[in-house]
């Protein structure tokens, strides 16, 4: 009876472990490439094929939209020219000879995904739909991007503009900083009055009405990209980023609210540091120690119940005086699970200038005259043996 009973406790206690795993792993999705992303940590955590070059599709928009509140004015007049009536898909129908705002413009492209509203939105910042697009793949690079290369403003297929889920994700996150971008990206509907056309339009997002703690950001599709979503939703204070690309079947944003809510729920956020906090004193002489102060902030995500395994650890890479105040001297690397997850610069505190040795300054000295004394001998000895052999000349000349 006792075996039949420990026996099934094991098997109960397997189920649960086996339980707990199959809860930990992340969803599926149908799309070629994924990530759940924390921008606070700039940590990912799940993805598949994050770096994998593929069509955006209206994605790219968040970074037409970024650009354009960063380069203009929302009251700006934008006269449309002749290509953005001529945009395919999605559209406002400008047309040529419209006076409209960016105001107007960007509103259009992030609510209604209007293909032409982006193109003149690139011609009025630029100059030119290429001199924007110059802009575009400057921009990404200063984000941090490089696995992007755009070719035009709306993201309509092109086999030159590409980007990857991880690129999008730091788009989304340098975007989401801009309040003005950050309530585009959320908004739900705009009253759109034009010369041509007039609607109130809805957000085609529809994670917005969907999940509640949505924030927002881009879907988008075309037949060769398939379905593709940048969205972001935030809990508690926290904001997660997932980035969807390739979707063909099933129903991009139930996948994206199931990565999600896997995030929320399986990872929480931790801030180990903010700059200037003292992590560290280290004693650099007899009497003096230093402090040293973590030089940015530092927050990770960590897996449940894995929080003990977090390791920090010290590396100093100057341990000689002087030190200047805020010179940076060692670096905190933290760890969790054995794997390396970043390296937060420390400097010092305060200046701690070169202390002076009594005991060595007399020793010194007295190495420095003894060697006057060498020297000294040295010159005599060499002054009496010249006087020597001018004598001895002299005597046989005479």
């Amino acid at each position: 009876m006792y075996k039949i009973l420990r026996n099934l406790f094991l098997c109960l206690l397997i189920i649960l472990i086996a339980d707990k795993a199959i809860a930990a792993a992340p969803p599926e999705t149908n799309g070629k490439s994924y990530i759940l992303y924390d921008p606070s940590s700039n940590q990912v955590l799940a993805g598949k094929d994050v770096h994998r070059k593929l069509f955006p599709a209206s994605t790219t928009k968040i970074l037409t939209v970024i650009i354009a509140l960063e380069e203009g004015k929302l009251n700006d007049k934008v006269t449309i020219g002749a290509n953005p009536p001529k945009a395919e898909g999605s559209k406002v129908y400008l047309r040529e000879g419209d006076q409209v705002t960016l105001e107007q413009l960007v509103n259009a492209a992030m609510v209604h995904s209007a293909n032409d509203a982006a193109l003149a939105i690139a011609e009025h910042i630029g100059g030119s739909e290429e001199s924007f697009i110059k802009m575009m793949n400057k921009k990404a690079q200063e984000i941090g991007c490089k696995e992007s290369s755009f070719c035009n403003p709306h993201g309509l297929t092109d086999d030159k503009h590409l980007t990857s889920a991880y690129d999008l994700a730091l788009i989304g996150k340098y975007a989401m900083k801009n309040p003005t971008f950050r309530e585009l990206a959320g908004k739900k509907t705009y009253n759109w009055v034009g010369t041509e056309w007039q609607n109130n339009l809805v957000n085609i997002n529809k994670l917005l009405w969907k999940m509640p703690d949505s924030t927002g950001m881009k879907p988008g599709y075309t037949s060769e990209a398939k379905n593709t979503l940048v969205a972001s939703a935030k809990r508690n204070g926290r904001e997660l980023i997932c980035v969807i690309l390739g979707v063909e079947t099933g129903n991009i944003y139930d996948e994206a609210q199931a990565f999600l809510e896997y995030g929320f729920q399986n990872f929480h956020s931790m801030s180990l540091m903010e700059k200037d906090n003292t992590v560290a004193s280290i004693k650099f002489t007899d009497t003096k120690n230093v402090e040293l102060l973590a030089a940015r902030p530092f927050n990770i995500s960590i897996p449940s119940g894995e929080e003990s395994k977090l390791e920090r650890q010290v590396v100093l890479q100057k341990t000689s005086l002087p030190v200047k105040k805020g010179e940076i001297i060692g670096e905190l690397i933290v760890s969790l699970n054995g794997q390396e997850k970043d390296r937060i610069p420390l400097k010092a505190k305060e200046s701690v200038k070169e202390q002076y040795n009594l005991l060595q300054g007399f020793l010194n000295v007295i190495a420095v005259i003894y060697l006057l004394q060498i020297v000294v001998r040295m010159y005599r000895m060499f002054s009496k043996k010249r006087r020597r052999v001018y004598r001895y000349y002299n005597s046989k000349n005479l």
